[in-house]
């Protein structure tokens, strides 16, 4: 489901008129957090957060809500209520949400504590809106990771793919025999994130970069880019038709359980398995999308990191409040475990992987020699993310819908801007 960003629903003016307008007591509760981490290893991840509130003297309270389109939507309706949160995952650029309500100011926490040092600037700089630090980092994800069951494979007598080619003939093989090839949930961005595994598999980082960040037209018209769209489309034919509003953990489980063979998702999807008690290499594998690299390489990693946005504290103690949550969120020892659990890698450069599997350590490995590309939705306005994401979406759903004709539109997306 696609959530328009507050200025692309013409809400600026109202937001803050209404923010201006809310009783100061309705904002004078305990910190109040919006998500979305409803899966079985979200879960666990949450509560962690949860114990270093608690461990911090913070009040702390939950407004979780399944789907990150579903909980924006959420964020912007008590926006408008006069009852916004303290607190809420954040899927998108600060500036979104800066531009229309204020925020917090966190940049004394993040001097004091050498955020500036210890984070990839690529990340610290997501964190600021006009300066100001206002919101806290809690792990990185890589998304573009390939999962497979490594006894159905091995049972077929197959290797993980490391090729686009390999993968079609992975997947030739796996449908020939009956076995479901990929498991896929029913988003618009596990569509878009499958897409934008192609077209960094076979067009590189600076591809990407060129024709999806700067939108040259010459390149998304290319064709290249139209070999990409074909095989993109493709990989639909190695999809069940359950797909329709399967949210990503149960197409995992549909790996998991051994009722399909693989799955192109972030690396939340470890904590899944790791919750399952499976391990990797023995029971699963987790490789770099086909074209990314490894084996023994260092792999281009395509990342996002799960982040809270502070906003505006009601008061003194809020303030102070939200303060002692930020720095304890990004204690070393805490962030780590919030990595771990949920799946991903620290945010932190200092932290220790003890502890981390080896979809973890090759994940850091890649972080930190690779080729870093940062996700396309954190690159680019909403407007013109969701334009060309939506146009992906359709010509996944389309039966009809030709790769000239999903290229056409295409073009006519990256045209689009805030």
């Amino acid at each position: 489901m696609r959530c328009l960003s507050p200025r692309a629903t013409g809400l600026p003016a109202l937001l803050s008129m209404l923010l201006l307008l809310a009783p100061p007591t309705l904002r004078a509760q305990p910190l109040d957090f919006l998500h979305w981490w409803t899966a079985g290893s979200e879960a666990q991840t949450l509560a962690e957060l949860r114990r270093t509130a608690l461990a911090a003297g913070v009040r702390w309270q939950e407004s979780p809500v399944a789907g990150a389109g579903n909980a924006n939507t959420l964020l912007k309706t008590r926006f408008l209520s006069g009852n916004p949160p303290a607190l809420a995952q954040l899927d998108k650029a600060v500036s979104v949400w800066g531009e229309v309500v204020p925020l917090a100011d966190l940049s004394g926490v993040a001097e004091a504590q050498r955020w500036g040092q210890v984070l990839p600037p690529e990340i610290a700089r997501e964190l600021r809106f006009r300066g100001k630090v206002a919101a806290v980092p809690i792990n990185v994800h890589r998304l573009n990771t390939l999962w497979s069951n490594r006894a159905l494979l091995q049972r077929h007598g197959l290797a993980v793919p490391r090729s686009w080619d390999e993968f079609f003939a992975v997947a030739d093989k796996l449908q020939a025999a009956g076995v479901l090839p990929l498991a896929i949930g029913g988003s618009a961005g596990q569509k878009f994130s499958v897409f934008a595994n192609v077209v960094l598999g076979q067009g590189g980082a600076d591809f990407f970069q060129r024709a999806l960040v700067q939108r040259d037209a010459a390149l998304i018209g290319g064709p290249q880019m139209l070999g990409m769209l074909r095989d993109f489309k493709r990989i639909k034919r190695y999809t069940d038709a359950g797909q329709a509003g399967r949210d990503w953990s149960v197409a995992t489980a549909l790996v998991i359980q051994g009722r399909a063979a693989m799955q192109f998702t972030g690396d939340w999807a470890n904590g899944e398995f790791q919750k399952a008690g499976l391990s990797a290499g023995r029971d699963f594998e987790c490789s770099p999308a086909p074209g990314h690299g490894g084996e023994g390489s260092a792999g281009l990693h395509y990342f996002e990191f799960d982040r809270i946005l502070f906003f505006q504290p009601a008061n003194a103690k809020q303030a102070d409040e939200q303060r002692r949550l930020a720095a304890a969120l990004m204690q070393r020892e805490a962030s780590t475990r919030f990595a771990r659990l949920k799946g991903g890698i620290p945010v932190r450069s200092d932290a220790e992987l003890g502890g981390f599997n080896a979809c973890a350590r090759q994940s850091s490995a890649d972080f930190r020699s690779g080729t870093r590309v940062l996700a396309l939705g954190a690159q680019l306005p909403e407007a013109s993310y969701g334009a060309i994401r939506d146009v992906v979406s359709a010509f996944w759903a389309s039966d009809k819908m030709t790769a000239e004709q999903a290229q056409a539109r295409l073009i006519k997306a990256a045209r689009v801007v805030d």
